[in-house]
């Protein structure tokens, strides 16, 4: 057949034969069968196989939907439908892994709000979950149904194929891979069963439970483990440790499924990916992919050293609003960093070695992805990574590699056809779907763009004409004068324009042309402004770089890299280094007491030698110490900074499954201004809404760090128990009153059947791990229950209480209680009335952490007194400072300074209070506290007395590194004052392009915590109005009580 250009007709015509490909055996025939075969040859092509192997002038033949081979002979089989595609790419159709594609989308009325009436159970039907944001059950496919109007905006940035699931709870069910071609959902279903979706959000789900980022965690392990003893129970014959046998439960059965079928886990930051990685491989899940956010390059050592792969999204954010001065100041130096990084990260994941998929998640208009693609491509992202990420990458990770992703023998006839190369200015104009054609624009239609010289009345013109009907543009040049075309219209091969001339001539003019193109001549009338007719004939040239309108090349970037990227990080981590500090005033904490004109020597990261005149090592950094004075670094026994996406799990009396280590936030300013003050430790504490709180997290502000980075090695741990009003919810309004304990006898009866239920917990354990390794597998264990694994820790010593408490008689109810249950508690905290029980409390063995002197703000510390840290000090107990506040963190050693001044409290004992005594309170004096020989090296100088409140923090140490420096301080304001200003010029500079991109694509900070915070902020934060996340959390803070 001879090779001829597509006329409509032969596309009615291939239309027609494509319902060859369609498999559908089990509807009835009505009708005449068709078994016409489905016979293509697409020739003349520049045919991309897959990425980094490209055919010029090739010929791809498809048959009934699958490619039957491809080659450079274009010698056309007999039968076959032959198409012309000259100047055409052909790519291998591409996959989105990450979709909603034919799925009922969550309903935005649904979702629990707090301060309406709260929901504790799930209705359970089937086998559902207990939780409302478990859906693990349901398999998607099972509810498909094509969306032609979707599958039309995704056809259209080049994907044939997509991944879907509703986007909806925190296990979501499992995925399934689709084709976007129109047809029955029997016929386009790829692979019914794929991944299994995730995420942190609990989505439409009215129960209360999770209310926090840690609850989410907390629940998805609690699922995890569950999801293995459900699936352990089915061999086991013996139920001996299972109170009336295993529950049929067909979301864990699914949830047990997970690391055989993949999962794909949705995550909105880097932080968010880290975790997520660090919850799958508790789990020892390796078969997972981890839904980026953008942000990856602000920890791309950590992303990278995770080993996932990622499903990246491409939805960069619109410049900070900067137009007027006044805005400045409300927009931060992050989020101007954002910006510009952004559309880089895709290149800089690439160069790290990172494997990813591309998505159109996010996009609020799908038109958008190629554009966004082209941008990442000029800001580094090489072509051929770019699309793999789109082809072959997501082909492997949804196990269709052989079959999607590459245009080669075999493999299903999904091809993208673009009229130029696709990641510079090419435009798609159709593709073939399982052999099905799916046309956007002509692919017949004359290519105008080009350069034509026209002579006209002695006048050497160049009409230059840029990209693709209906897009056509043109100018028309004369030397290095150009006028923009006007009235440009194409219809077919013809093509009309008026040019005004003055600029060019010097005349008021305007010419007017009409024409047609053939082949690349083109043929015309040129009217003058008499109205006299000029014909003219040009042949097209190539239009050189200088011609075309090539968007330029990305700026250089202007903004720096930091750890955490934002005010105040850091470049590079700081390092030890071997010091000698020589001459100072030394605040020991320890028996030596406050020692003048002494020197101190640091080596590898620990206290050397303490004495006078010491000579210096070699090698070693000096720092002249005289009128300095040098502490141990301060330590917080009771701190919320540090703390992400909540602070208290409200949701429930009992949540000692959570983890404040799960939602560590190594970004949060009030570290680097903690360091300001001279705070080198701090424990993060879980609220007070519950009589049993979530389990704490030691760290070290180790700014620049990770989040793992940051917890404190070796430090045993902890957990917070509340007692008062907060958690009997006596204060939490009106709907507040289903859950128990609603009283402070209850709130005794509460703990104490806790931990008898732990105590048998543990008596099960224990006998089942006394049967022989043969009877353990015919018996099913039991089922391993975080909440009561915490406290077990406790009854054996290997976690610590933190108990915030205010009136003396529910301090001793709790004594009480720990004594009788065999357990101790390790510190009250805040005890404003410890005074008056100070000797139960050291009978007890307790410590204590209070306030300095806050009193009158609530009703349980009408009786607080500010001489209450003498009182209890003096009757033997230990006793600190603690802060509850980032406002107070950084101004302890001032809190510690107040017992001097209330109560004559001696001022090395008053120094004591927010060094040595934290520190033997959590349980680290071993390590730190005190400056002594064999101690980590942490420790402050400052240039004035400690306790006054006029001594600043010139430099803060941790482990031997310098992590703040005032000096230093000051250069970096300055620094970040110049940048913050290039970025704001650049975003003025950038026009239009700098304002296109997504709205509110910027990290949120969370608000400042305290113990009583208590809203429901996985709504807030992943809520159905995400983009109005900001307001939400302004409308939602009248819950708060502080």
């Amino acid at each position: 057949m001879t090779p001829a250009r597509l006329s409509m007709f032969s596309m009615a015509l291939l239309g027609a034969f494509s319902t060859g490909s369609i498999a559908d055996q089990t509807s009835p025939q009505l009708g005449i069968r068709d078994k016409t075969p489905n016979l293509i040859a697409l020739i003349n092509a520049t045919v991309v196989t897959e990425p980094g192997q490209a055919l010029s002038g090739a010929m791809v033949l498809i048959r009934d939907g699958k490619i039957e081979a491809v080659s450079r002979d274009v010698k056309v089989p007999k039968g076959y439908q032959s198409i012309d595609l000259a100047g055409y790419h052909l790519y291998p159709g591409f996959i989105d892994p990450y979709t909603q594609y034919g799925l009922p989308a969550a309903a935005k009325a649904e979702g629990y709000s707090f301060g309406s009436k709260p929901v504790y159970e799930n209705e359970r039907i089937g086998g559902n979950a207990a939780n409302a944001a478990i859906h693990a059950q349901q398999r998607w496919v099972d509810q498909f149904k094509p969306d032609p109007e979707a599958a039309e905006k995704l056809l259209k940035q080049g994907f044939t194929a997509v991944q879907s699931a509703r986007h909806d709870g925190i296990f979501r069910g499992t995925g399934f891979v689709a084709s976007l071609a129109p047809g029955l959902p029997n016929d386009l279903v790829l692979k019914a069963d794929s991944q299994q979706f995730m995420s942190f959000s609990k989505g439409s789900s009215k129960q209360s439970y999770p209310s926090s980022l840690m609850g989410s965690i907390a629940l998805i392990r609690q699922t995890f483990a569950d999801a293995n003893w459900y699936q352990a129970a089915q061999t086991k014959q013996d139920f001996r440790f299972v109170s009336g046998g295993v529950e049929y439960n067909a979301a864990l059965a699914n949830v047990a499924k997970a690391a055989n079928l993949g999962v794909l886990f949705d995550t909105n930051d880097e932080r968010a990916l880290l975790r997520a990685d660090k919850i799958l491989a508790e789990f020892n899940i390796s078969n997972a992919v981890i839904l980026g956010s953008g942000h990856e390059y602000n920890r791309l050592s950590e992303v990278k050293a995770s080993g996932r792969s990622l499903v990246l999204p491409l939805n960069f954010p619109a410049a900070p609003e900067v137009t007027l001065p006044d805005q400045h100041i409300d927009v931060s130096l992050a989020d101007l960093r954002h910006w510009e990084r952004a559309p880089a990260n895709a290149a800089a994941l690439e160069q790290a070695g990172v494997r990813f998929a591309l998505t159109s998640h996010g996009l609020k208009k799908k038109e958008d992805f190629l554009p966004n693609l082209r941008q990442a491509v000029k800001h580094g992202l090489s072509q051929q990574k770019a699309l793999a990420a789109l082809t072959t990458v997501p082909a492997s990770m949804l196990g269709l590699q052989q079959q999607l992703g590459k245009i080669a023998s075999g493999y299903q006839a999904d091809i993208v056809v673009s009229r130029g190369d696709l990641f510079e200015d090419g435009e798609i104009v159709a593709t073939w779907l399982a052999g099905q054609l799916q046309q956007f624009a002509p692919l017949n239609a004359p290519q105008f763009a080009g350069n034509y010289p026209l002579t006209v009345a002695d006048n050497n013109f160049t009409l230059s004409l840029t990209g693709h009907s209906p897009e056509l543009k043109g100018q028309l040049k004369l030397g290095e004068d150009k006028v923009e075309l006007k009235h440009l219209v194409v219809q077919g091969q013809n093509l009309q324009f008026s040019a005004p001339l003055e600029k060019l001539t010097g005349k008021a003019e305007v010419a007017q042309f009409s024409g047609i193109l053939r082949g690349s001549e083109l043929t015309g009338q040129w009217q003058q402004a008499d109205g006299s007719e000029l014909a003219v004939t040009s042949n097209r040239t190539a239009a050189t770089a200088a011609d075309g309108k090539a968007d330029k090349a990305p700026a250089p970037m202007l903004s720096k890299l930091t750890y955490p990227n934002r005010a105040f990080g850091r470049e590079s981590l700081p390092t030890q280094q071997n010091l000698h500090i020589k001459n100072a005033t030394l605040w020991t904490a320890t028996e030596q007491g406050v020692m003048e004109n002494t020197d101190l020597i640091i080596r590898d990261g620990k206290i050397s030698k303490i004495g006078q005149q010491l000579s210096t090592p070699r090698g070693y950094a000096v720092i002249d110490g005289k009128a300095l004075h040098v502490t141990p670094g301060i330590i917080d026994e009771h701190s919320h900074i540090a703390t992400e996406q909540g602070v208290n799990e409200g949701s429930h009396a009992n949540t000692a499954e959570v983890h404040i280590g799960d939602v560590v936030n190594p970004d949060d300013i009030n570290i680097y201004r903690g360091l300001a003050g001279g705070v080198t430790a701090v424990q993060l504490l879980h609220g007070s809404a519950n009589p049993i709180g979530g389990r704490a997290q030691i760290i070290s502000l180790r700014w620049g760090e990770s989040a793992e980075g940051m917890k404190f090695s070796g430090a045993p741990g902890s957990i917070k128990f509340a007692l008062g009003e907060n958690v009997k919810q006596s204060n939490w309004g009106s709907e507040f009153t289903s859950r128990y304990p609603q009283s402070r006898i209850g709130v005794e009866t509460f703990i104490r059947d806790n931990f008898q239920a732990a105590k048998e917990y543990q008596a099960s354990w224990q006998a089942y791990n006394k049967l022989s390794k043969r009877q353990q597998g015919n018996v099913l264990a039991p089922r391993r229950d975080y909440q009561l694994e915490t406290l077990v820790e406790i009854l054996e010593g290997k976690r610590h209480i933190h108990t915030h408490s205010y009136v003396a008689s529910e301090i001793l109810m709790l004594i009480k209680v720990a004594e009788e249950m065999g357990f101790n508690i390790q510190t009250f905290t805040h005890i404003l009335e410890g005074y008056k029980v100070a000797s139960e409390m050291k009978k007890h063995g307790a410590g204590v952490s209070t306030f300095a002197d806050w009193w009158g703000f609530k009703m349980e510390v009408n009786d607080a007194i500010p001489t209450n840290t003498c009182l209890m000090h003096e009757q033997g107990l230990l006793v600190s400072v603690n802060s509850d506040d980032p406002g107070l963190l950084r101004r302890l050693n001032q809190e510690a300074a107040k017992s001097t001044m209330y109560c004559d409290m001696d001022e090395h004992e008053a120094l004591k209070m927010v060094t040595i005594n934290p520190a033997k309170q959590l349980r680290i004096d071993d390590k730190v506290g005190s400056l002594a020989e064999g101690k980590q090296a942490d420790f402050v100088i400052w240039d004035g007395h400690p306790l006054s409140v006029y001594a600043q923090v010139q430099q803060t140490w941790i482990g031997g590194a310098r992590y703040f420096d005032r000096n230093e301080d000051l250069t970096l304001r300055a620094a970040q004052a110049a940048e913050k200003q290039q970025l704001i010029q650049k975003v003025l500079t950038g026009g239009d392009s700098a304002r296109s991109g997504a709205e509110h694509a910027y990290k949120q900070d969370d608000p400042i915590w305290h113990c009583e915070d208590n809203a429901d902020w996985l709504q807030l934060r992943f809520g159905q109005h995400a983009d109005h996340a900001s307001h939400a959390d302004s409308q939602n803070h009248q819950y708060l009580q502080h």
